[in-house]
């Protein structure tokens, strides 16, 4: 007797040709007992909690959203392994969706040994996102990170670093402010700290580079 016991899924796709051609992948190429479908956010949530699979694969735009029926599914079961499946290569949606509680972000027209590949991390962990996709992805996380930590100066670390940039020490700051140099010292430490650098210039350079990277966010 066989102890075999196949990974099991739930598709939800509003495209019943894509979602019947999916089924067929996984059942047929991939072993993968598909235990039921749907057509909606609201099928994906009844069908992920009654049927609990061991993979949920979602797509992202179809009645109800994909996002909203990912949410409320992992509102209710934080374990549940979720797979964005979808055609939206906006690299924003995709980090929402990982945000949100996805454990892969699948471009359609994927090949079944990716598809694999995606289910086999997921099940084993991991997350997955298409390779051919994961470069874009990296680049607007990087971004984010990088307008994140401007955007966390405050106003008076702010005025500190736009002095430091025309090139006035420490005592010129503290009298153009009316601070005393203790505390430009203290706001000093406090814009290094947050751009991950060790001296005055370090702290301008980065500051430059990323509203290079972001100019709709640049302050001035």
């Amino acid at each position: 007797m066989s102890d075999f016991v196949p990974t099991t899924a739930c598709i939800v796709d509003d495209h019943p040709i894509f979602r019947q051609g999916l089924c067929a992948v996984l059942q047929d190429a991939l072993d993968i007992d598909v235990l039921d479908q749907g057509s909606s956010a609201i099928d994906a949530i009844e069908l992920a909690r009654a049927r609990r699979p061991d993979v949920m694969i979602l797509d992202l735009s179809m009645p109800g959203g994909g996002l909203n029926a990912l949410r409320k599914i992992i509102d209710h079961d934080p374990s549940m392994q979720c797979i964005l499946l979808t055609a939206c290569d906006e690299p924003a949606t995709a980090i929402e969706a990982m945000s949100a509680g996805a454990k892969g972000y699948i471009l359609k027209g994927v090949g079944v040994s990716e598809l694999r590949a995606a289910i086999d991390a997921i099940l084993h962990g991991g997350t997955f996102v298409s390779p051919s996709f994961a470069a874009a992805l990296l680049q607007a996380a990087l971004s984010g990170q990088e307008k994140s930590e401007s955007e966390s100066l405050t106003h008076r670390e702010m005025q500190v670093l736009r002095e430091l940039e025309r090139g006035k020490t420490n005592r010129e700051i503290a009298k153009r402010l009316a601070i005393s140099e203790k505390t430009v010292k203290f706001y000093m430490t406090n814009i290094m700290q947050k751009y991950g650098v060790k001296n005055r210039l370090e702290a301008v350079i980065a500051h430059r580079q990323a509203h290079e990277r972001t100019p709709s966010s640049r302050p001035y």
